[in-house]
Parts: C-alpha cells; sequence; structure tokens
C-alpha cells in the first residue's frame, strides 16, 4: 500500500480513511461509496484537491447523480483545504510513532491511529469526534484494564433510557461545539491577521516560483506519501516566473 485517503467532516472532526495501493478514481469511487455515503448518508458538499482522481468527468458524474456539489481547493494552495492538510499531519505523525521505523506495517496500524484520532477531545470544539457524531463517549480500552465510573456504575434496566437521553442532548452538545469553534477560529483570527504582510503584484512583475522536487525510489524518505513530483518534501531552489493577464 502507497496511498491513503483521507475523508473528514468538517464539524464533528470525525475522520475517514483506508489505504489504497492505486490512487485512482474507481478506488476512490468506491471509498466514497462504502466508508461515507453507506455510513452517514448521503452528503451536500464535498471539497477535494485538484488529484485527477477527485477532479474526472466520470467522478463528476457520479457525485452529480447523488446530487452533491463538488467543490475544488486551489492548485498549488493546499492551504485552500487546511482542515484535511491538519489532519493528514496529524495521522502521518501518530503512525509515525507508532511504527518506530517499520513503515510498510502502516496499513495495519492505522485502524489504531483512527481509533485514538476519535476518541480524543480536538481543540476547536473541546469534544470528541465520537461524541459528536453519536452522541455518546465510546468505552475506551483502558476502561476495560481499570475501573471506572461508567463500567462501575452500568445499570442494564436503565441504560437504554440514559442513551436515549444522551441522543436528546445531542443537539445541546453539538450548539456547544458550534460556538466553541467560533471563539476557537477568532482567537486564531486575532492572533494571524496582525502579523500578515500585504502584498501586491501587478500583471508583468517578476515573482519566484519555488520547484518540487521528485524523490528517487531508491532514497529514503522522511514522510509516508507516494515517490514523485506530489511528495511533501519539495526543493528550495526557485525560478523566476511572470505574472500575465487573462485574455
Amino acid at each position: 500500500m502507497k496511498f491513503l485517503v483521507v475523508g473528514i467532516d468538517y464539524f464533528t472532526k470525525w475522520v475517514e480513511a483506508e489505504p489504497l495501493a492505486t490512487i485512482t478514481e474507481k478506488n476512490v469511487r468506491g471509498f466514497v461509496w462504502k466508508t461515507i455515503i453507506c455510513r452517514f448518508g448521503i452528503p451536500m458538499v464535498f471539497v477535494f484537491d485538484n488529484g485527477r482522481q477527485f477532479n474526472n468527468s466520470p467522478f463528476r458524474e457520479f457525485c452529480k447523480e447523488l446530487g452533491i456539489h463538488n467543490h475544488y481547493s486551489s492548485p498549488g494552495h493546499p492551504q485552500a483545504n487546511g482542515q484535511v492538510e491538519v489532519t493528514n499531519r496529524s495521522l502521518l505523525k501518530m503512525i509515525k510513532i507508532r511504527l518506530e521505523g517499520a513503515k510498510a506495517l502502516w496499513p495495519k496500524e492505522l485502524p489504531n491511529v483512527l481509533w485514538a484520532y476519535r476518541m480524543t477531545a480536538r481543540t476547536p470544539t473541546r469534544e470528541t469526534p465520537f461524541r459528536l457524531t453519536f452522541g455518546t463517549e465510546a468505552v475506551i480500552l483502558v476502561e476495560i484494564g481499570l475501573t471506572s465510573f461508567r463500567t462501575n456504575g452500568y445499570d442494564k434496566d436503565n441504560n437504554s433510557s440514559q442513551l436515549r437521553l444522551n441522543l436528546d442532548l445531542l443537539d445541546e452538545a453539538r450548539d456547544q461545539a458550534k460556538a466553541k469553534t467560533k471563539a476557537y477560529q477568532q482567537r486564531m483570527a486575532c492572533y494571524y491577521d496582525p502579523r500578515v504582510k500585504h502584498r501586491e503584484f501587478k500583471v508583468g512583475d517578476l515573482v519566484l516560483r519555488k520547484v518540487t522536487l521528485a524523490i528517487p525510489k531508491t532514497q529514503p524518505r522522511e514522510n509516508l506519501g507516494p515517490h514523485g513530483k506530489d511528495c511533501i518534501k519539495s526543493s528550495s531552489s526557485t525560478r523566476e516566473a511572470l505574472i500575465t493577464s487573462r485574455s
């Protein structure tokens, strides 16, 4: 397995991911159907990068038949799809920690990494993706080996009513998470905006364009991505480019 296709819900931060040997339109369509639509229903909007596996006629037609609107991030500007980029970095870091150098085993460790990610409270919402998705917290592994309030206080007769109460409170929890996310975004904007240096470019200005470096297959890599021009690593060399106007 050389590729990892990742999908994330922007609100709950719930992540789905699947290792793939080839990143083709057929495999991506299967991932979307099996992992997202068949489990959570048909979404209104998908936000993709500009990879050919997403931006092609068969896949667009597949989404159109289901009433899904496709949005694509700007080429060469991954920040436009920042939520997925942040999640990718988190998953990559967690996989590296668990593997300790045995990179070929990463598909086997992926379910454990996804479990840990889904059970960890995210900073913007201060809730776990599991709770915002299903309305209750999952029993985690540490609660099996050690005693906890939930496992000790389990009451078979009242369990069903307690689960229904959790579902009744889910809307309130999501409203609170939405407010916390908004406050978090405002704090980030207050920190980031004053540090932005405004630059204006005009037609005819010379600019520097970063050159992407393809990594040979025989060379060791720090990242777990594919070889070639789409690798995370890029060279520090630059080329001159000229801004032109569109006709």
